[in-house]
């Protein structure tokens, strides 16, 4: 019967081992390296000889190698696993998995460093495949969710001037008309036009135009109550929802929109210009009428148009007359 001594087991298992092992003196430099060993990294065992761990480390890797390194040597620390980095004979770079310890001569002095290890670099480059597929992914859904959050926004409010649009208009006019009709609490409905907008733009160019509107669309926020909402209807034509008011208080805030529009001085490129506002108003308790409500505002807006501009007036000629301002006579 055959029989191994301890050295050739030792001997056999290096030479047959599926992992690549190398070992160096405390200087870095390969003493031995098995066959999986030059299998791997391409060169054969007697250019290992010639090699030096730094030989075998990328250039941005050499500083924590050989901080790893000393550790072992000096023994701060008798083993380790990391993954690390290898260059191979052709220059190519693969990620290993590292298991390495500290070797001891018989007198218990540091002779030099065991290194094993396996090559890992699908792995790693999968894993690293995964995570930038995740960030990725993590950004497409940030900017997705901002997309959707404009999309919801340019769906509800009018580019330039930030006020509503006319469709989210509409549908508080619906919702304020069937509010009024169950409660028999009035509203009102105003439509605001810039008197002369054309020539504006005519004088001083479209930038101009867009400028006014967004400096009168912050005076109309800033001139109604939190209950109330204005939109931009459409062009130079902006609608108000007054809720939960009376006629008369309806009235008086509108004229109060009148007047702060009137009293601004617009500046464009040192240009004065003076805007005033010509207004249609329309109220309603909740009767079946207050369907036609824009419509009524709209005509009144018409009269104050052919009547001189810069007015408010009332669809109701029995109700506006009680509020005809020195100012601003109607008739």
């Amino acid at each position: 019967m055959n029989s191994c001594n301890e050295q050739d087991i030792y001997s056999s298992v290096f030479h047959s081992a599926l992992v690549a092992i190398g070992i160096t003196d405390v200087e870095g430099n390969y003493v031995i390296v098995n066959p999986t060993w030059c299998k791997l990294m391409g060169w054969s065992e007697e250019e290992a000889k010639k090699l030096n761990i730094r030989d075998l480390t990328p250039l941005e890797d050499q500083k924590t190698s050989a901080e790893s390194f000393e550790n072992l040597i000096t023994n701060k620390v008798n083993s380790m696993r990391k993954q690390r980095r290898y260059k191979r004979k052709d220059g190519s770079i693969f990620w290993a998995d590292l298991y390495c310890s500290t070797l001891y001569n018989d007198e218990g002095k540091v002779m030099g460093v065991l290194g094993i290890f396996v090559d890992i670099d699908k792995q790693i480059i999968g894993e690293q495949v995964q995570k930038e597929l995740y960030r990725n992914l993590e950004t497409l859904n940030m900017e997705l969710s901002s997309t959707n959050e404009d999309l919801k926004r340019l769906a509800r409010y009018d580019s330039l001037t930030g006020l509503f649009n006319r469709r989210v208009m509409e549908e508080l006019l619906t919702k304020e008309s069937s509010r009024a009709f169950r409660t028999h609490r009035g509203f009102g409905v105003a439509i605001a036009d810039i008197d002369d907008f054309k020539k504006v733009n005519d004088t001083y160019g479209h930038d101009c135009g867009d400028i006014i509107l967004i400096e009168i669309a912050n005076i109309f926020q800033k001139n109604i109550r939190l209950t109330d909402s204005v939109g931009r209807w459409g062009g130079e034509e902006f609608l108000f929802i007054l809720t939960e008011t009376t006629a008369e208080g309806a009235y008086i805030a509108m004229d109060r929109i009148r007047k702060a529009v009137a009293a601004e001085i617009f500046d464009y490129r040192q240009n004065p210009i003076e805007i005033t506002l010509t207004i249609g108003l329309s109220f309603h308790h909740g009767d079946p009428s207050s369907k036609e409500i824009v419509n009524q505002a709209d005509q009144a807006l018409y009269r104050g148009k052919k009547n001189g501009k810069n007015q408010l007036v009332n669809y109701y000629n029995d109700v506006s007359a009680s509020y005809i301002t020195e100012d601003n006579p109607t008739t």
